[in-house]
């Protein structure tokens, strides 16, 4: 499932004294069954593309496609909007703010009855997405709140999985973890997507693009200003330096060892490229 943008602006509170322009003409493929990350500081434009990629937020000009099957215009109506949140699901950089339910099994069957499914039917969904993100039964009909950060986390994401959407929009999902909760969640996410889902990321973590990714877009104020594999993006040291963006760690020492006179072919961008690089020398 591909979605396109196409000279996608937008405007915050468009009209009023505080109006801000988030985004600038951008025109971009998001290709069906791709990893695709998103990077940038914090004002870029990366959540607010998030947000216009389930109909969260609308383009003040411009049209998003999704699938062939949504346009997402200024003009579209909510009616419009409600199936392809299905089909698109967004995971914020806090999901455990959006659980409200008294039980953890409750929580993650709302979704699927909201769009009509039978109680019943909701809850053999949910269990199977709690089983899915590592939660024990016995958690099933604890309060969430009672949970840890991390379980009440993948609470929130086995809610959004509930929904069965063939994209997954995750918005900085690791924020606030610690090193190993980190890693499981991403480890989850790397699952999901070699089930042929489409995962869409915005991170910080540079480390994360190179393993994960299989396609990189950089923005700034607004704008796309770099596209391509993480491999060709993490190339271009000096402008994401310039940027204050940074590379790989590894493709950092690598760099430093080029200027030194090693004669890399080309910058490895994770550990095994560098040994195998290495190795080649």
């Amino acid at each position: 499932m591909g979605i396109t943008l196409t000279n996608v602006s937008y405007t915050y509170q468009a009209g009023t004294p505080f109006e801000g322009r988030a985004l600038f003409d951008i025109t971009t493929t998001i290709e069906s069954g791709s990893y695709t990350a998103f990077i940038g500081h914090t004002g870029s434009g990366k959540s607010t593309i998030m947000q216009l990629l389930n109909g969260l937020n609308l383009p003040t000009s411009g049209t998003v496609f999704v699938d062939d099957q949504f346009e997402l215009t200024s003009e579209s109506k909510n009616k419009e909007i409600k199936p392809l949140r299905k089909k698109v699901g967004l995971v914020f950089q806090f999901p455990e703010s959006q659980i409200f339910d008294e039980t953890v099994l409750k929580d993650v069957a709302f979704g699927p009855q909201n769009f009509g499914v039978s109680s019943e039917e909701a809850q053999a969904i949910a269990k199977e997405k709690l089983r899915l993100v590592g939660l024990d039964e016995a958690l099933f009909e604890k309060n969430p709140f009672d949970l840890s950060g991390g379980q009440l986390r993948r609470v929130a994401i086995a809610g959004i999985l509930a929904m069965e959407p063939e994209v997954l929009v995750l918005d900085e999902p690791t924020a606030g973890l610690d090193p190993k909760g980190r890693k499981e969640l991403m480890s989850l996410f790397k699952q999901l997507h070699e089930t042929g889902l489409t995962i869409v990321l915005v991170t910080h973590l540079m480390d994360d693009v190179a393993d994960y990714a299989d396609a990189v877009r950089v923005l700034e104020k607004g704008q796309l200003v770099l596209a391509g594999s993480p491999k060709d993006v993490f190339q271009q040291v000096d402008f994401l330096e310039e940027k204050q963006l940074g590379v790989p760690k590894i493709t950092k020492l690598a760099y430093g060892l080029k200027q030194k006179g090693y004669p890399f072919e080309s910058l490895p961008i994770t550990i095994e490229e560098f040994v195998k690089e290495v190795g080649r020398g």
